[in-house]
This record gives structure tokens, sequence and C-alpha cells, in this order.
């Protein structure tokens, strides 16, 4: 059995190759070519949860089955990663060879990959100025992914903790020579954005309509379970809505179920998965919307894709 921790996934995943593996990822899936159950989650008294993603893929350089269990702990106030747990990687063969590889460097570079494949299909190519609403891991993994698809020149951040919104200023100011500013309130901090990152943990909404500039794009990923949330309703009546996974968001994000029971989705803005653009031959809009959003919730077989492109480095 091999065991392959973060430093191996990260030498082996630059953010070009995470790109590359996010489009083979929502391609598999919009293809068919995915079997996968919707995420497990269990949580504790104190909030932590664990969650649970099993999946097949049927062919290819990814092929086999795997599975991902985590342990969260959002409370955590330190700089490491909320995320514990591993990948657990089967054969693809009759082979009893399995494999560990670590779950929460995978899941930190697949999700701000996810945004920024989304960014990337959908956002204008001028787009300049980036806006990020949290401060943890994922805020800095977004950055950096971001600067892969964007030629961005500014960067604005929003931080519940204004200690931590000063620290990821300073971080973003020694790694990239941009304009970097600290927003007082996620109003101030979306209101010129083109690109808005929302990467937290809260439970109460703080992005509202009245708060977005006419033309965006956001990206909204850390309201990834229920209970959680970082968008307002009334917004989804007035973006043209990405997702994931139909099947994924509709069972994970409180958001959009309230978005929903509170008609502020037409039946006919439920969602189109991010792989149909990739696989439909379609450009990736049909008309030219104010604004877009893009709501994920993580996929196991993202997790699968990146942790088998790693092990096959090895």
């Amino acid at each position: 059995m091999q065991i392959i921790g973060r430093e191996r996934v990260e030498q082996v995943l630059s953010p070009s190759k995470c790109l590359h593996l996010s489009r083979d990822a929502f391609a598999l899936l919009s293809r068919g070519k995915v079997k996968q159950t919707l995420r497990s989650v269990i949580i504790s008294e104190q909030g932590s949860l664990m969650g649970t993603m099993p999946a097949y893929i049927e062919e290819g350089p990814y092929a086999g089955f795997g599975l991902k269990t985590v342990k969260v702990n959002f409370s955590r106030s330190d700089q490491r990663t909320s995320h514990e747990g591993f990948i657990l990687l089967y054969d693809a063969s009759s082979k009893s060879d399995i494999a560990l590889v670590d779950a929460a460097s995978v899941t930190e570079l697949r999700t701000a990959a996810a945004s920024a494949l989304a960014t990337d299909i959908l956002a204008p190519e001028n787009a300049s100025r980036l806006a990020i609403l949290g401060t943890g891991v994922q805020a800095k993994k977004h950055v950096q992914m971001m600067m892969e698809v964007r030629p961005f020149r500014h960067i604005s951040i929003w931080g519940r903790s204004e200690v931590g919104a000063s620290a990821f200023a300073d971080w973003c100011r020694q790694h990239l020579d941009l304009s970097i500013t600290v927003a007082l309130t996620p109003a101030q901090a979306v209101s010129d954005a083109d690109i808005i990152c929302t990467v937290t943990a809260s439970k109460e909404p703080f992005i509202y309509s009245n708060d977005l500039p006419t033309h965006c794009h956001i990206n909204a990923v850390g309201a990834s379970a229920l209970g959680f949330q970082e968008i307002a309703p009334e917004v989804y009546a007035e973006v043209e809505l990405y997702v994931d996974s139909k099947d994924a968001v509709w069972n994970a994000s409180t958001c959009l179920l309230q978005a929903r029971q509170q008609g502020f989705l037409s039946p006919d803005n439920m969602g189109t998965e991010i792989g149909k653009l990739l696989t439909s031959g379609e450009s990736s809009i049909t008309f030219n919307p104010r604004r877009t959003l893009f709501k994920s919730v993580g996929l196991a077989v993202q997790d699968l894709v990146f942790a088998r492109a790693v092990l096959n480095q090895v």
C-alpha cells in the first residue's frame, strides 16, 4: 500500500495541471462515465463533521474505485487546513493494490481549480478585479488558481476576522505584484469586482443583490453543506446559475434551497452543470448575462481524478 502525503501532491499538481484535471473530471461526469453517491455527512455536537464520498470512474487513466473520507473542523483558529483525511484508491485492475492520498491538499486544489475553470468559461476575458471573501486556506488557493485564468490587477479582501484579513493581505502582497486592499464590509469588497469568490464557513448570508456590481461572475464555494450560507436568496433571481452537479448542490446547498422556496429561482434557471459546457460543443453561454454564479459543493469524481493523477506520477 502506498501512502502519498501533502508534499508530493503539491509537487505534482501545478495550477495549470489542476485546471486540466478539473476539465477531465467534469467532462467524465457529463459523459456519464462516473458512478458516485451523494456526500454522506455526520455532524458532532461540537460542530465538526465527517464526510465520506465514494465513486467509480469507468474508463481512462483515472479508472477505478475510490473513496474520500475527511473530518472538517470549522472552529480551527490556526492557519492549518480545516480538513483532515485520505482518499482511498483501489487499483483499476483485478490486483489488490491500494493507495492512500492526502485528502486535505487534494480538496484544497480541486476546489479552487473548479472555481478557476468556471471563471475561465463564464467570465469576461478582460476581468481584472478580484474579490476574495474569506481568509483561510481556500482563499489562498483561489488566488493562486485565479491568477492562471485572468490578468488581475487588483484584489479586494474581506474576512470575518480583521486580523485574518490583514494577514491574508500581507501574504498576497508577498506573493503577488498587485494592488491589494482590505475591505471593512462584504459590500465594500465586491462593489467594483469583476470576479467574486466566497470561501467561508459562514452560517448567515453576507452577499446581497444591492451589493453587487452590474456585471460580475461569482464563485460560491464555502457553503458546501446544509446549514451554511454565503449568498442571500434574492441574488439567485438576478444571476445565470451554473453548478458542479445538480444532484449534489440541490442536496447540500441551503442557499439554493431557500432561493427556490422563496421563489427566486425560475424553473429554467435551476443550474447548468459546468461539465455540459465542456462536452456540448456549444459556447459557454448563449447570451451575455449581467451576472453569472457558479455554485459548487465538491464531488468525489474530482477527488479521484486528482488523486489518481498524483498516483500515476509516483
